[in-house]
């Protein structure tokens, strides 16, 4: 079997805060929380070691601490997510364990139906263990084909599951006359992450996700209108 050349093995919106993981960069990775967008560039220094150990190595709910002259906090990692594969930028859906992201993709493809039992494999090709089975008739969303392949790397409420045969499937009724086909892509990978931090007498906690993009961490700022929640 052929090794993928990148499988998202360790489980997110635009950029504020880039590091290629280099400690003692004047990055500052609370940039997305109301509290920490003020940190001095001292402090900032302080959270990155946490911050990139979390999104690089840490397992589904681990924490880890740090503490600077004047703030502190923890940084926890969440699930893998995958980015750059969407319309909206800053839309990075989960993913599957194993998956390899490697290829290059025809994105926006749209939503499609199942037409018999699918087995939805962990690469695009029968090489590739298969993770599950779905059912006949099962709503998938195509978020890639691959570039040159007959297969498709499907979204199962909100999940990226794998990839799908495109012969297993067909534009869900009703869509068949909409127009799809994006850019072609290479995905990003993404982490999503959770963060506390104490400063000034207040503290905040947030979610949030980071993704690399050109060999550096991008911190994604939250919607806009989303409320700060400092305590």
């Amino acid at each position: 079997m052929r090794i993928p050349a990148l499988v998202f093995i360790i489980a997110l919106g635009s950029g504020c805060a880039t590091s290629g993981g280099v400690l003692g960069d004047d990055v500052n990775y609370a940039s997305a929380s109301a509290l920490g967008a003020g940190l001095p560039p001292g402090e900032a220094r302080s959270l990155a070691p946490a911050f990139v150990q979390a999104v690089e190595k840490g397992a589904v709910g681990e924490r880890f601490d740090w503490r600077g002259v004047a703030a502190s906090g923890w940084v926890k990692a969440r699930e893998i997510r995958v980015g750059n594969l969407k319309a909206d930028p800053n839309e990075a859906p989960p993913v599957a364990e194993g998956v390899d992201l490697s290829e290059t993709y025809e994105t926006e493809q749209g939503l499609y139906a199942l037409t018999r039992n699918a087995n939805v494999r962990l690469g695009p090709s029968t090489d590739f263990p298969t993770s599950e089975q779905l059912l006949s008739g099962t709503a998938v969303v195509v978020i890639g084909k691959v570039v040159g392949k007959p297969w498709m790397l499907s979204e199962v409420e909100g999940r990226v599951v794998g990839y799908i045969h495109e012969s297993l499937m067909i534009k869900a009724p009703g869509t068949e006359l909409d127009l799809v086909g994006g850019p072609r892509r290479e995905a990003a990978h993404c982490r999503a992450y959770e963060q506390q931090l104490s400063y000034g007498g207040q503290s905040d906690l947030w979610a949030g996700v980071a993704c690399k993009e050109g060999g550096r961490w991008v911190v994604k700022t939250p919607p806009a209108g989303e409320p700060a929640k400092l305590f």
